[in-house]
């Protein structure tokens, strides 16, 4: 496989430079990069660069709005709804996180819905918002396409949703679990194919059903056993019905309107609210190095504690770069020009 190593700051160029058309807000546009960029440094490369496309047809089809204007409908002492009207979902999310924080701060724990929303990224940026303020974060999702099958299914009828939980350390390393209902992200099925390697038979199906290692045939993501499908489901059910719209298999997503846009669900609990946080964190770190020296199957293998893969990738690529697929870099230059990607990239016409 052949990447391109690219420097955060010039990535963060490239994603202003082909943003520029579509005279997105500022705090809009800003959150976006942002977290494009945070996704590729923590290594979920599914829910960076490459989404940039998705999202540009996404702007010019009128499905995001560029300058949306976020407003509550809804406000309780502990619960919010909000409508994001069409915004990128990584500002609608951000601002719906930022508000359940501060609501937290005041009742010990809040919730708000989020409706007529897209996309949002990568769950795990939200709780670990949560996390640290000295909070546990929860947010989930549904998705702007049905693509996973129920457990023992062979057609879509559930959205491949990302479920997150965050929990504070007292460190700025919070423990964060991150993962889609799916066997894995339909976004990891792409780069898969982005970096020319096969995938694991169980992670996806073709149009017709038949399981497949070829991530370009992949037509229907399987979900991660009987668990991921009921993960799913539920999410689907808090991010649809719960918030006054249908369930995602009923809506349509060719339709740009609140009662078919993507939908957000976030929590969070302040720990100051229900226990000492610093004994709270005490106990964190307690479990979290019982857990690291388990004894190993592999004596080789390091155990992990859920996000700490993620902080170790970041450091190395904030000092070496993001690796970037060259078949990604061909993609981005069919779609946004050779040029562009070569000026705004750094790349030589050799590469």
């Amino acid at each position: 496989m052949q990447t391109l190593l690219i420097q955060p700051p010039t990535l963060h160029n490239f994603l202003i430079q082909i943003l520029k058309p579509h005279s997105l807000s500022p705090e809009a546009q800003t959150t976006l990069i942002n977290h494009l960029i945070e996704a590729n440094l923590c290594g979920i490369d599914s829910h960076g660069l490459q989404q940039i496309i998705g999202y540009d047809k996404s702007l010019q089809s009128g499905r995001i709005n560029p300058k949306p204007q976020i407003k509550i409908i809804d406000e309780r002492p502990s619960l919010i709804k909000i409508d994001a009207d069409a915004a990128p979902g990584q500002y609608a999310a951000k601002v719906a996180m930022e508000m359940a924080i501060a609501n937290a701060r005041k009742t010990g724990i809040a919730v708000v819905g989020v409706t007529n929303s897209n996309h949002f990224g990568v769950a795990g940026y939200y709780t670990r918002m949560a996390a640290e303020m000295g909070m546990i974060g929860f947010a989930t999702t549904d998705t702007n396409v049905v693509d996973l099958a129920p457990f023992g299914g062979s057609v879509a009828k559930l959205g491949n949703n990302a479920v997150s939980w965050g929990i504070p350390t007292g460190t700025n390393q919070p423990v964060i679990i991150d993962m889609a209902a799916g066997a894995v992200s339909g976004g990891k099925v792409k780069h898969f194919a982005y970096q020319g390697l096969n995938i694991p038979l169980g992670w996806g199906l073709t149009a017709d059903g038949k399981p497949t290692n070829n991530p370009q045939e992949v037509a229907v993501n399987i979900p991660a056993n009987y668990k991921g499908s009921g993960l799913a489901f539920i999410s689907d059910l808090l991010c649809g019905p719960l918030l006054g719209t249908a369930t995602a298999m009923f809506k349509n997503k060719a339709i740009h309107d609140a009662a078919n846009g993507t939908g957000h669900l976030f929590l969070v609990m302040d720990v100051a609210a229900w226990t000492d946080i610093k004994q709270f964190e005490q106990e964190v770190q307690k479990a979290l190095n019982s857990l690291k020296e388990t004894p190993r199957i592999e004596a080789e293998e390091p155990i992990y504690y859920p996000g700490e893969l993620e902080i170790i990738t970041r450091k190395q690529r904030l000092e070496n770069g993001i690796p970037i697929p060259m078949a990604l870099i061909k993609t981005l230059s069919t779609h946004f020009g050779k040029n562009v990607v070569s000026e705004y990239l750094n790349i030589a016409p050799s590469e």
